[in-house]
């Protein structure tokens, strides 16, 4: 018999991703390969002229693509683990 002190454990529910998480999280995956691409080689594409510019040329843009990229990519992948 048990006493008046046993607890249950924890109800322990498998995560159910929907579709659109698993979307969200590849949105998110490819977002992060293109910051990883535009690190690598130094690089980063400029919609303006509508080719790759270097580092040098654009570093302001540069360093917004690779903070902002690197910030909507991360929410994005890991935000369905998270909420």
């Amino acid at each position: 018999m048990l006493g008046m002190n046993h607890k249950a454990g924890p109800y322990v529910t498998p995560m159910d991703l929907t579709t659109l998480d698993y979307i969200r999280i590849s949105i998110g995956a490819v977002i992060l390969l293109y910051v990883a691409n535009c690190l690598v080689n130094q690089r980063v594409w400029i919609r303006k002229t509508f080719s790759w510019g270097t580092r040098e040329e654009y570093p302001q843009i540069f360093q917004m693509n690779i903070i902002g990229g690197s910030l909507i990519g991360l929410f994005l992948a890991a935000g369905p683990f998270l909420f």
